[in-house]
């Protein structure tokens, strides 16, 4: 009874038809060729069925008055657009309403910065500022950057977070202990001591005496290069004892190598989800997924994209969702698939754990299999400059003074 399903589509009628012997005005519809779809008795003496808008004057010339038709209600797309087109002015409105909030959401209105004690905030605001984050940005900035940026610029940050919701910026910090740098007074002696744990790649002095060889394993407080300087007395007539020392204010490079170890952890097995090609579709207003809760699937993945989001002047966030049914099956992870991201981490582990200058050499990557987890064991060979000032204090009574007063046999009472 459907010969022509465009016109159908584009504008149909559901009417309700009451009267005698029904069937018979069927049969003239067929034989006429008038479309018709969804034919439903509702009883003898009445029926409902859609019949397209073309159509509609050549059934009401069948049914001429022995026939009672009502109009229902219509439908069809280019009755939806007809009645659109009667509101554009409302539609242009509604569009440009839309626009402007897609628009503003562009952009940062808010920057709010949490876990700060010993910084001052303006000055982190500048910081963040000069690296591209500022109130009235745009969203695509490169965080990383930004990390960067305020790692490099304070020794007290440890970690940094950053997240968007909505206009919001939200920077989330975590102070350490400020590293202690100790630098001795330059006309002061002191010697140049480990301050971690390695062995020994090259010492370059500048003033002061090497006090380590290549290869060698030195702990935290081991001397590196000693400003204790031994001098020889060589005029005449001294003692066999003519050995004696000064003091310098040691400098100079010592690089060596360090071990680090690290964990990583993985999961064994990895779900593997395909789609059966079945999807529902819907809308997400503030978080409240109305099409995840009509969700006619046992299991199923959920995708959304934002369409709105906004914190001022009111808090709308539109998302519009997808609900696909999945079938799901596993497969255990091999170690070629983790190595990527165990390379990624180890990247990330390295700027924010290791100085600026430390290079890796060697690296190695050993799998652990138990049960459902995955431990992955790294071993870091790192090449890091090491070394800090510790003053020399020199006792006065030490030297040739002391020796002298033990020659007279003077003695401390």
């Amino acid at each position: 009874m459907t010969w022509n399903n465009s016109s159908f589509t584009e504008h149909y009628k559901k009417i309700r038809v009451e009267g005698f012997q029904l069937d018979k005005l069927i049969d003239k519809c067929i034989k006429n060729r008038v479309q018709l779809k969804g034919v439903t008795f509702v009883s003898d003496l009445e029926l409902t069925m859609m019949v397209s808008s073309q159509d509609f004057k050549k059934l009401k010339k069948l049914a001429k008055s022995t026939y009672k038709i009502t109009v229902i209600s219509d439908g069809g797309y280019g009755y939806a657009l007809m009645g659109l087109w009667k509101r554009k002015v409302t539609i242009i409105g509604v569009v440009l309403f839309l626009a402007f909030f897609y628009y503003q959401s562009l952009f940062i209105v808010e920057i709010q910065i949490d876990g700060y004690e010993k910084i001052d905030e303006p000055q982190l605001r500048q910081t963040l500022a000069e690296a591209g984050l500022y109130e009235g940005c745009k969203k695509n900035i490169d965080v990383g950057k930004v990390k960067i940026k305020l790692y490099e610029d304070y020794d007290e940050i440890s970690w940094v977070g950053i997240d968007f919701t909505g206009n919001l910026a939200k920077v989330t910090i975590a102070e350490g202990a400020k590293p202690v740098k100790t630098k001795v007074e330059d006309k002061k002696p002191c010697d140049i001591v480990a301050d971690k744990a390695g062995y020994i790649s090259k010492v370059i002095p500048i003033e002061g005496v090497r006090a380590v060889k290549d290869g060698a394993y030195v702990k935290k407080g081991d001397i590196l290069i000693t400003g204790t300087v031994p001098l020889r007395n060589v005029a005449y007539g001294t003692d066999s004892e003519n050995e004696t020392k000064t003091y310098v204010h040691a400098e100079g490079t010592v690089e060596a190598k360090i071990p680090e170890r690290l964990n990583f952890y993985a999961e064994r097995y990895k779900r593997i989800k395909t789609g059966t090609g079945k999807k529902i579709w819907g809308l997400s207003f503030n978080g409240h997924n109305l099409a995840k809760a009509v969700n006619p699937y046992e299991v199923s993945r959920v995708k959304t994209k934002n369409l709105i989001n906004l914190v001022k002047p009111f808090r709308l966030k539109i998302d519009a969702v997808t609900v696909e049914q999945v079938t799901l099956s596993q497969t255990e992870v091999k170690n070629e698939e983790l190595t990527k991201t165990v390379n990624a981490a180890i990247r990330q582990y390295a700027k924010e754990n290791l100085p600026q200058k430390a290079q890796i050499l060697n690296k190695s990557l050993n799998f652990s299999r138990e049960k459902n987890i995955i431990t992955i064991g790294v071993t870091l060979e790192t090449l890091q400059q090491i070394g800090t000032e510790e003053e020399i204090i020199v006792d006065k009574q030490d030297g040739k003074d002391k020796k002298d007063r033990d020659q007279r046999g003077d003695r401390p009472q």
